[in-house]
């Protein structure tokens, strides 16, 4: 072997070993590629999906969260609103109520009457309750051992902490319609229960409405009176001046027809506002009822109390849910 043979093929194996030239030469002399050295690991972090990306990141600052504002509700309800804890990076958590809470369901009635499913009158068909349904929420009422109480008794309990029977439930009637005397009435005596009805005080005496005699037999008969206007108005779009005859009218012609004290009220619909509730508390109200959902309130709430809807087709399952049985 010559050689230069000899110190090409020493160099050829030297490179190869090392990597380090692009080409070898043959014993010929041809050139050849150089190996390809293996790719090194991969060592940079993984790339996390979106949501997980976001879950890393840093908690916001107690500064960031003081400085998020506040989503007022909707509804003109005094409920307070949530507010954030000082705790870095804690949820938002509701503000504690003030004073002691009240549980006694407030169930809202209107009429007690048989409609059929298929009526077109969808919406009487929700107000109505018929009164074969009625006897038998009553008498689960009763025998589960609710006792009826009144909305003045609910309102003295929450101020002053009068005792209320065991499982008090409050049953209260909107509108003043007919058939709460002709077919309520003479259930609710049955079961003995008790009963606050918000009377609309125009319409008393009209076709569908009880009479002006007939609702001072209920009165007499210890069923509470409460105040629903005296038309029924939407009274959350009135003047002033029309808001505070319909409320305070409503009370002062109701307490001297009856001659008994008249403390609840109920805005018709539901609907009210600041200035409403002003009046309210300014016309001798010491409680006033809403449509807003709920069993729970506090004394700041006595005159934007909650209740729960009696709707028409309502099953016994879902009526025993609705009053905590």
């Amino acid at each position: 072997m010559k050689l230069p043979s000899l110190v090409s093929l020493l160099l050829a194996a030297l490179l190869t070993l090392s990597g380090a030239a692009a080409v070898v030469l043959t014993t010929s002399g041809a050139q050849l590629p150089a190996a390809s050295p293996a790719p090194a690991p991969d060592l940079a972090p993984p790339k996390l999906a979106p949501q997980r990306a976001r879950a890393l990141l840093p908690p916001p600052s107690p500064t960031a969260l003081a400085a998020s504002p506040t989503v007022a509700p909707a509804a003109p309800s005094p409920v307070i609103a949530p507010t954030i804890s000082a705790a870095a990076g804690a949820a938002p958590v509701a503000r504690q109520r003030a004073g002691p809470v009240t549980t006694v369901p407030i169930l809202m009635y209107h009429y007690i009457r048989e409609l059929p499913a298929n009526t077109p009158d969808r919406i009487g068909y929700g107000l109505s309750i018929p009164p074969v349904t009625f006897d038998q929420q009553l008498a689960y009422l009763a025998r589960a051992g609710f006792h009826g109480v009144t909305m003045s008794q609910v309102t003295n309990h929450v101020l002053t902490g009068a005792p209320l029977p065991p499982r008090p439930i409050a049953l209260t009637f909107d509108d003043g319609y007919s058939d709460f005397y002709t077919a309520a009435l003479p259930l609710l005596q049955r079961y003995h229960f008790t009963a606050t009805t918000f009377l609309v005080v125009n319409f008393l005496g009209r076709p569908q409405y009880m009479s002006w005699q007939q609702a001072l037999q209920l009165s007499n008969d210890g069923i509470e009176v409460g105040a629903h206007t005296l038309d029924h108005v939407d009274l959350a779009i009135q003047p002033l001046a029309t808001a505070t005859r319909e409320i305070r009218d409503s009370g002062l012609i109701l307490r001297q027809r009856f001659g008994v004290p008249v403390q609840a009220f109920a805005y018709p619909s539901g609907r009210y506002d600041a200035a409403v509730l002003r009046i309210v508390a300014a016309s001798g109200f010491t409680s006033a009822v809403t449509t807003n959902y709920g069993s729970s309130y506090t004394r700041a709430e006595l005159l934007t109390l909650p209740r729960v809807r009696v709707y028409g087709g309502i099953t016994m399952p879902s009526y025993i849910k609705e009053v905590g049985g």
